[in-house]
Protein backbone atom coordinates (compact mmCIF):
# COMPACT_ATOMS: atom_id res chain seq x y z
CA UNK A 1 0.00 0.00 0.00
CA UNK A 2 1.26 3.50 -0.95
CA UNK A 3 2.72 5.50 2.04
CA UNK A 4 0.58 8.65 1.80
CA UNK A 5 2.39 9.92 4.84
CA UNK A 6 3.38 13.40 4.66
CA UNK A 7 6.37 14.69 6.32
CA UNK A 8 6.83 17.72 7.61
CA UNK A 9 9.60 20.93 6.84
CA UNK A 10 11.43 20.06 10.04
CA UNK A 11 11.79 16.19 9.62
CA UNK A 12 13.19 16.69 6.30
CA UNK A 13 15.72 18.99 7.03
CA UNK A 14 16.36 16.93 10.14
CA UNK A 15 17.05 13.58 7.42
CA UNK A 16 19.07 15.70 5.00
CA UNK A 17 21.37 16.77 7.92
CA UNK A 18 21.52 12.70 9.27
CA UNK A 19 22.32 12.20 5.51
CA UNK A 20 25.30 14.79 4.99
CA UNK A 21 27.06 13.81 8.29
CA UNK A 22 27.02 10.16 6.97
CA UNK A 23 28.20 11.02 3.39
CA UNK A 24 32.16 11.15 3.04
CA UNK A 25 33.52 14.54 0.90
CA UNK A 26 37.46 13.93 -0.74
CA UNK A 27 39.57 16.46 0.75
CA UNK A 28 39.86 19.99 -1.08
CA UNK A 29 43.86 20.84 -1.69
CA UNK A 30 45.08 23.69 -0.73
CA UNK A 31 45.67 25.89 -3.87
CA UNK A 32 47.07 29.14 -2.47
CA UNK A 33 50.07 26.77 -0.22
CA UNK A 34 51.49 25.19 -3.87
CA UNK A 35 51.28 28.15 -5.77
CA UNK A 36 53.15 29.85 -3.09
CA UNK A 37 55.76 26.88 -2.83
CA UNK A 38 56.40 26.90 -6.64
CA UNK A 39 57.31 30.92 -6.61
CA UNK A 40 59.70 29.96 -3.91
CA UNK A 41 60.94 27.14 -6.05
CA UNK A 42 60.99 29.56 -9.05
CA UNK A 43 63.16 32.80 -7.22
CA UNK A 44 65.77 30.13 -5.43
CA UNK A 45 66.35 28.98 -8.76
CA UNK A 46 67.17 32.33 -10.37
CA UNK A 47 69.24 33.40 -7.42
CA UNK A 48 71.27 30.52 -7.35
CA UNK A 49 71.67 30.75 -11.15
CA UNK A 50 75.52 31.92 -12.53
CA UNK A 51 75.72 34.38 -15.60
CA UNK A 52 77.82 32.79 -18.09
CA UNK A 53 80.38 34.74 -20.27
CA UNK A 54 78.85 34.25 -24.17
CA UNK A 55 80.98 32.80 -26.49
CA UNK A 56 83.07 35.19 -28.38
CA UNK A 57 83.53 36.81 -25.18
CA UNK A 58 85.52 33.95 -23.18
CA UNK A 59 88.53 35.19 -20.79
CA UNK A 60 90.52 33.31 -23.35
CA UNK A 61 89.34 35.30 -25.96
CA UNK A 62 89.91 38.45 -24.90
CA UNK A 63 92.74 37.51 -23.95
CA UNK A 64 93.93 36.33 -27.34
CA UNK A 65 92.38 39.45 -28.76
CA UNK A 66 94.52 41.98 -26.27
CA UNK A 67 97.51 40.46 -27.71
CA UNK A 68 96.85 40.91 -31.22
CA UNK A 69 95.93 44.37 -30.60
CA UNK A 70 99.30 45.14 -28.93
CA UNK A 71 101.43 43.31 -31.75
CA UNK A 72 99.92 45.41 -34.65
CA UNK A 73 99.88 48.47 -32.50
CA UNK A 74 104.26 47.31 -32.52
CA UNK A 75 104.22 46.80 -35.73
CA UNK A 76 102.42 50.01 -37.43
CA UNK A 77 103.70 52.28 -35.13
CA UNK A 78 107.00 54.03 -36.34
CA UNK A 79 107.30 55.56 -32.81
CA UNK A 80 107.30 52.34 -30.77
CA UNK A 81 109.51 51.04 -33.44
CA UNK A 82 111.90 53.86 -33.32
CA UNK A 83 111.36 53.64 -29.14
CA UNK A 84 112.44 49.84 -28.62
CA UNK A 85 115.60 50.50 -31.40
CA UNK A 86 116.31 53.13 -29.08
CA UNK A 87 116.14 51.17 -26.17
CA UNK A 88 118.58 48.49 -28.04
CA UNK A 89 121.27 50.90 -29.68
CA UNK A 90 124.46 51.67 -27.83
CA UNK A 91 124.16 55.12 -25.74
CA UNK A 92 127.06 56.76 -27.57
CA UNK A 93 125.71 56.74 -30.93
CA UNK A 94 121.85 58.13 -32.49
CA UNK A 95 120.44 56.05 -34.83
CA UNK A 96 118.85 57.39 -38.04
CA UNK A 97 115.66 56.76 -39.99
CA UNK A 98 117.99 54.37 -42.13
CA UNK A 99 119.39 52.67 -39.43
CA UNK A 100 122.59 53.42 -39.46
CA UNK A 101 124.75 55.21 -36.50
CA UNK A 102 124.90 58.80 -37.10
CA UNK A 103 127.80 61.19 -35.30
CA UNK A 104 126.24 63.60 -32.87
CA UNK A 105 127.16 66.75 -33.07
CA UNK A 106 130.16 69.02 -31.37
CA UNK A 107 129.48 71.92 -29.09
CA UNK A 108 131.29 74.38 -31.82
CA UNK A 109 129.19 73.36 -34.89
CA UNK A 110 126.26 73.64 -32.51
CA UNK A 111 127.13 77.30 -31.46
CA UNK A 112 127.72 77.80 -34.98
CA UNK A 113 124.14 76.77 -36.21
CA UNK A 114 122.83 79.07 -33.16
CA UNK A 115 124.74 81.88 -34.42
CA UNK A 116 123.77 81.63 -38.22
CA UNK A 117 119.72 81.45 -36.88
CA UNK A 118 120.12 84.89 -34.96
CA UNK A 119 121.78 86.37 -37.60
CA UNK A 120 119.19 84.73 -39.93
CA UNK A 121 116.67 86.06 -37.58
CA UNK A 122 117.59 89.63 -37.16
CA UNK A 123 117.75 89.86 -40.39
CA UNK A 124 114.36 88.78 -41.02
CA UNK A 125 113.22 91.64 -38.15
CA UNK A 126 114.90 94.30 -40.27
CA UNK A 127 113.00 93.51 -43.46
CA UNK A 128 110.26 93.52 -41.71
CA UNK A 129 110.30 96.57 -39.72
CA UNK A 130 111.55 97.91 -43.21
CA UNK A 131 107.78 97.00 -44.95
CA UNK A 132 106.03 98.16 -41.79
CA UNK A 133 107.69 101.76 -42.57
CA UNK A 134 106.73 101.64 -45.90
CA UNK A 135 103.69 100.95 -45.97
CA UNK A 136 103.00 103.35 -42.77
CA UNK A 137 105.13 106.47 -45.22
CA UNK A 138 103.09 105.68 -47.52
CA UNK A 139 99.21 104.78 -47.17
CA UNK A 140 96.86 103.27 -49.93
CA UNK A 141 94.35 105.49 -51.03
CA UNK A 142 90.80 104.84 -50.99
CA UNK A 143 87.11 105.93 -51.96
CA UNK A 144 83.71 105.72 -51.28
CA UNK A 145 80.38 106.65 -52.70
CA UNK A 146 77.33 107.28 -51.39
CA UNK A 147 75.07 106.01 -51.97
CA UNK A 148 76.51 102.94 -53.92
CA UNK A 149 73.73 103.24 -56.31
CA UNK A 150 71.45 105.34 -58.14
CA UNK A 151 69.44 105.71 -61.77
CA UNK A 152 71.05 107.27 -64.55
CA UNK A 153 71.40 111.05 -64.44
CA UNK A 154 71.06 111.13 -60.64
CA UNK A 155 73.45 112.40 -58.25
CA UNK A 156 76.11 110.76 -55.86
CA UNK A 157 78.91 111.82 -53.13
CA UNK A 158 82.25 110.14 -53.22
CA UNK A 159 84.90 110.80 -51.32
CA UNK A 160 88.67 110.03 -51.53
CA UNK A 161 91.10 109.74 -48.36
CA UNK A 162 95.04 109.52 -48.36
CA UNK A 163 95.73 111.01 -52.06
CA UNK A 164 98.96 112.23 -52.51
CA UNK A 165 101.80 112.99 -54.81
CA UNK A 166 104.45 111.19 -52.88
CA UNK A 167 104.49 108.27 -50.20
CA UNK A 168 105.67 111.57 -47.81
CA UNK A 169 102.35 111.76 -47.22
CA UNK A 170 102.39 115.89 -46.88
CA UNK A 171 101.87 117.06 -50.65
CA UNK A 172 98.45 116.33 -51.87
CA UNK A 173 97.87 114.65 -54.91
CA UNK A 174 96.34 117.09 -58.44
CA UNK A 175 94.88 116.02 -61.34
CA UNK A 176 92.74 113.22 -60.07
CA UNK A 177 90.42 111.98 -62.85
CA UNK A 178 86.94 110.58 -61.76
CA UNK A 179 85.90 107.65 -64.08
CA UNK A 180 82.47 105.77 -64.77
CA UNK A 181 82.79 102.49 -66.54
CA UNK A 182 80.30 99.73 -67.44
CA UNK A 183 80.62 96.89 -69.88
CA UNK A 184 82.81 98.18 -71.87
CA UNK A 185 82.14 102.02 -72.12
CA UNK A 186 83.89 104.95 -69.93
CA UNK A 187 82.84 108.02 -68.94
CA UNK A 188 84.84 110.84 -67.48
CA UNK A 189 82.85 112.69 -64.76
CA UNK A 190 85.43 115.30 -63.24
CA UNK A 191 88.81 116.32 -62.37
CA UNK A 192 90.19 117.64 -59.11
CA UNK A 193 92.56 118.02 -56.81
CA UNK A 194 92.85 116.79 -53.10
CA UNK A 195 92.97 118.94 -50.07
CA UNK A 196 95.70 119.52 -47.70
CA UNK A 197 94.43 117.00 -45.73
CA UNK A 198 95.11 114.39 -48.26
CA UNK A 199 91.07 114.12 -49.50
CA UNK A 200 88.62 115.38 -51.71
CA UNK A 201 84.87 115.31 -51.39
CA UNK A 202 82.77 115.68 -55.05
CA UNK A 203 79.11 115.47 -56.21
CA UNK A 204 78.83 114.05 -59.77
CA UNK A 205 76.10 112.56 -61.68
CA UNK A 206 75.64 108.94 -62.97
CA UNK A 207 75.83 109.28 -66.77
CA UNK A 208 72.93 109.34 -68.81
CA UNK A 209 73.17 106.58 -70.92
CA UNK A 210 74.21 104.48 -68.39
CA UNK A 211 72.49 100.55 -68.45
CA UNK A 212 70.57 99.21 -64.93
CA UNK A 213 73.01 96.95 -63.50
CA UNK A 214 76.38 96.82 -62.13
CA UNK A 215 79.20 99.54 -62.72
CA UNK A 216 82.64 100.94 -61.86
CA UNK A 217 83.58 104.21 -59.91
CA UNK A 218 87.47 104.64 -60.84
CA UNK A 219 89.90 107.47 -59.29
CA UNK A 220 93.16 107.48 -61.17
CA UNK A 221 96.36 109.95 -60.29
CA UNK A 222 98.18 111.45 -62.26
CA UNK A 223 100.90 108.22 -61.47
CA UNK A 224 98.66 105.70 -63.03
CA UNK A 225 97.40 104.47 -59.60
CA UNK A 226 93.48 103.35 -59.87
CA UNK A 227 91.46 103.25 -57.02
CA UNK A 228 88.19 101.65 -57.30
CA UNK A 229 84.47 101.20 -56.16
CA UNK A 230 81.39 98.99 -56.96
CA UNK A 231 78.34 100.81 -58.27
CA UNK A 232 74.72 99.84 -59.14
CA UNK A 233 72.26 101.90 -61.90
CA UNK A 234 68.73 101.67 -60.69
CA UNK A 235 66.05 101.20 -63.58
Amino acid sequence: MPDDRRFSREEIERGLSDLGARLEYPPTPDVARAVRLRLDEEQDRQAHRTWRWPPFLAPRWMAFAAALVLISVIALSPTVRTTLSDSFAPGDQTTSEAGGPVARPENGGSDRSKQEVGVASEAAGASAAGEGEGAVGCPAPSIEAEPARGVAGARFRLSGHHFSSGCDGATPASGVRIYFLQAGRTWKLTTLDASPGLAFDTRPRVPAGADPGRATVRATTRSGERVERRFIVLR
